[in-house]
């Protein structure tokens, strides 16, 4: 498993679109913070505080499954297709790819995290915990719907448009659940991360955790079951 969990981090930083990807979010907290900064003194403290970590809430709540699914929609798949994944199940056990391979995405998006609220916190002179956690947990729940997605569909280039498809779907009527009062956008309000991320407090955290652990189950369950 670490052996898969390091390949797979490393692998993570060898395309362009990935290290756009840091870029991005790297940028976006730097001159924000540093508008912020040279603002505050007029906007006042309040606005400030909330005004680091608005960039990167952005995001990852809004843009999180886009920037997740457009890197790593794969995992899982391109070993099937190629045939590599015969070669991996011989020498540790389908579990512990499944597991690998989360933790290898996750480390990435972790060190991408890290290096933001780090430079948010050189500016601000305050590491903002809350908000680095609940990221934290949203990114967990995006990667492992990720590789649920990746095992579930066997064609890379399927689980790419799907994968786009939720991208957009998840943000849109996830948000639009919490404003509406129609019923059938009730439903999905209790589907989605949104809910529980932002109005559930502590408990709605953990309950979005259990999501992902179902999910990096289930994942785990499609892999036995399929015939390599």
């Amino acid at each position: 498993m670490i052996a898969i969990w390091k390949k797979e981090f490393i692998q993570s930083f060898r395309s362009i679109f990935s290290l756009i990807t840091i870029g991005i979010f790297i940028a976006v907290s730097y001159y924000l913070s540093d508008f912020v900064t040279n603002s505050s003194l007029l906007t006042g403290i309040k606005f400030a505080e909330a005004g680091y970590v608005s960039g990167l809430v952005f995001l990852i709540y809004i843009m999180g499954f886009l920037f997740i699914f457009s890197l790593f929609h794969d995992t899982i798949n391109r070993e099937t297709e190629s045939r590599t994944i015969r070669f991996l199940v011989t020498k540790t056990s389908r579990s512990s790819i499944i597991v690998g391979k989360v933790l290898g995405i996750f480390s990435y998006w972790f060190i991408c995290l890290l290096a933001s609220f780090s430079i948010i916190a050189f500016f601000s002179h305050e590491f903002y915990i809350k908000t680095f956690g609940s990221l934290f947990v949203m990114l967990a729940y995006i990667v492992s719907l990720c590789v649920l997605l990746s095992c579930l569909i066997p064609k890379r280039s399927m689980s790419m448009f799907i994968g786009l498809l939720i991208s957009m779907a998840i943000p849109t009527f996830g948000l639009w659940s919490l404003f509406s009062e129609k019923l059938w956008l009730k439903i999905i309000k209790y589907m989605t991360p949104y809910h529980y991320m932002l109005e559930g407090g502590t408990w709605g955290w953990l309950v979005v955790l259990l999501f992902a652990a179902i999910m990096v189950g289930v994942s785990i369950l499609s892999l036995h079951r399929r015939d390599l």
